[in-house]
């Protein structure tokens, strides 16, 4: 692992102490964990994510002030891996997904990379021409990008930097940035991101893979990227202390977890002032010798700490950083679980227009089957190979019981209006393998064991990723499923089982 030098400005040695105990699957236990970007590679994280999912449901490690790393600590908020946008491409391969990129024109036609009057020692083409050789190599992948013009064109103070010419106009810089966009580097932006005065709807991961999304352009008096992306943000960055910071941080990220996937929220736990560094805000401060780790923790270890020990337990949107470590990457990109693609199952099902339900493990349809006896008010349920015209026996839908409170569970239909039933068993929840039946609905608000939570799941299958869901029995807590044993028999069993993780 590469040591970090910045640690060293705390005037202390990398230790290992562990920080309070946290979940054995939790990823990190030392300070240094929650500071240092490490070694690995997450070059292709996404890869296995549902290509439908848009990008405001996902999870997503990124940097504030991404190029950050020359100049006085007060300009310093990023761990240097080297100029010319050397440090981009280590934090892409180490799974960065969204970037803070802040621009200088120079010559009146480039953009240089600054943090206030500091040059990074990098150049917009280098951002550019690193991010697409990235995005080249790693083509299921995509790159969310805040860029902002950082040079004010009135009220310079001291510590501002200053565009060449002074003259350029908010017109001039989105002209260079046109150029940049639709001739230098055409066909690396998603296109509709980079519309001046035209905001996108939020793009699939599909639609964005292998392309910048350019999210806003700051400073220039036009509006870009992906309408609503900052109607969800935490950006206190004045010296709010850090303490105070911290549950501004832990605030937003719970209303992620709680707010609608369609929706962004974007967080930044980076603050500066007063004279307190990035760095201080980051990792913390003074040192304790006996535990080796800051006296007070900086953001960094308590975000650390906050998510191993469940917190941000959902999507918790984009995380932009100052000196990220691997495990709060690791962390975030563990949120995504539910969007990763898995394989056929017999317990997950796809739901076809001409309302068949079809377990992806063996393509067997669900079937009304036969009648308990000649009164024909219920009977078994079974599965069946599939045919090109579905007869009403193989028809189901799921439908939200309307004569009480259903609770967001689903009565699963027959096509004559009967409900998929798990055994009532006299009150006591069937095991797994427990075949189901079709009966006719009940009415009371108890009958969990015909009420279903409907999970849609991603699978692939045949190599191409489609849209399946899970039902799990409110009752029993079981999954919907073919029977292995019965698989390849016509009128084998529907029943009951363990779910799918």
């Amino acid at each position: 692992m590469r040591r970090l030098a910045h640690v060293l400005a705390l005037g202390v040695a990398v230790g290992a102490v562990l920080l309070p105990t946290s979940p054995a699957t939790a990823a990190g236990s030392v300070y240094t964990d929650a500071v240092d970007l490490g070694s690995t590679s997450r070059a292709d994280w996404m890869k296995d994510l549902a290509g439908g999912t848009p990008l405001s449901a996902l999870s997503l490690p990124g940097t504030h002030e991404t190029l950050a790393i020359r100049g006085l600590e007060l300009t310093k908020a990023q761990q240097d891996f080297g100029i010319s946008g050397q440090t981009l491409a280590v934090q892409l391969d180490r799974g960065i997904r969204a970037v803070d990129i802040r621009v200088r024109v120079t010559e009146g036609k480039y953009f240089t990379i600054h943090h206030a009057k500091e040059y990074q020692s990098a150049n917009f083409d280098d951002v550019l021409s690193k991010a697409r050789t990235f995005l080249q190599q790693h083509p299921s992948e995509t790159l969310l990008m805040r860029l902002r013009a950082e040079c004010p064109r009135s009220n310079i103070s001291i510590t501002d930097c200053t565009n060449d010419p002074s003259t350029v106009t908010s017109q001039n810089i989105r002209t260079i940035f046109d150029r940049y966009a639709n001739t230098d580097y055409s066909g690396l932006f998603y296109k509709e991101s980079t519309v001046e005065g035209k905001p996108t709807a939020t793009p699939t991961l599909s639609q964005a893979r292998g392309k910048i999304v350019l999210t806003q352009f700051d400073n220039v008096e036009a509006e870009y990227g992906i309408a609503s992306y900052n109607d969800h943000t935490e950006d206190t960055y004045n010296n709010p202390g850090i303490s105070a910071k911290f549950e501004k941080v832990k605030a937003n990220v719970e209303r992620a977890v709680a707010g609608s996937g369609g929706q962004f929220y974007v967080t930044y736990t980076s603050a500066s002032g007063g004279g307190a560094t990035p760095l201080f805000y980051a990792g913390g401060s003074g040192w304790d010798p006996a535990r080796q780790q800051p006296s007070v923790l900086g953001i960094n270890p308590q975000f650390m700490r906050y998510l191993n020990g469940g917190g941000g337990n959902g999507r918790i949107g984009v995380i932009m950083m100052d000196y990220p470590g691997w495990a709060l990457v690791e962390n975030i990109i563990a949120r995504n679980g539910g969007y990763v693609v898995k394989g056929a199952h017999q317990a997950v099902w796809q739901v076809n227009a001409d309302k068949t339900y079809v377990d992806t493990r063996y393509g067997r349809c669900m079937v009304r089957g036969p009648e308990f006896d000649s009164s024909k008010t219920g009977g078994l349920v079974t599965q069946r190979a599939c045919q090109s015209t579905a007869p009403s026996s193989h028809q189901w839908g799921a439908v939200k019981p309307s004569t009480y409170d259903g609770q967001g569970y689903y009565w699963i239909k027959a096509n004559n209006g009967t409900c998929l039933t798990a055994p009532y068993n006299n009150g006591t929840p069937p095991p797994p393998g427990t075949q189901l039946y079709w009966w006719g609905c009940e009415t009371r608000w108890f009958s969990g064991n015909q009420l279903w939570n409907v999970i849609p799941t991603p699978i692939r299958v045949g190599g191409k990723d489609t849209g399946a869901y899970k039902f799990i029995n409110q009752w029993t807590g079981l999954c919907l499923s073919v029977d292995p044993a019965t698989a390849a028999t016509a009128g084998g069993k529907v029943t009951l089982d363990t779910c799918p993780k």
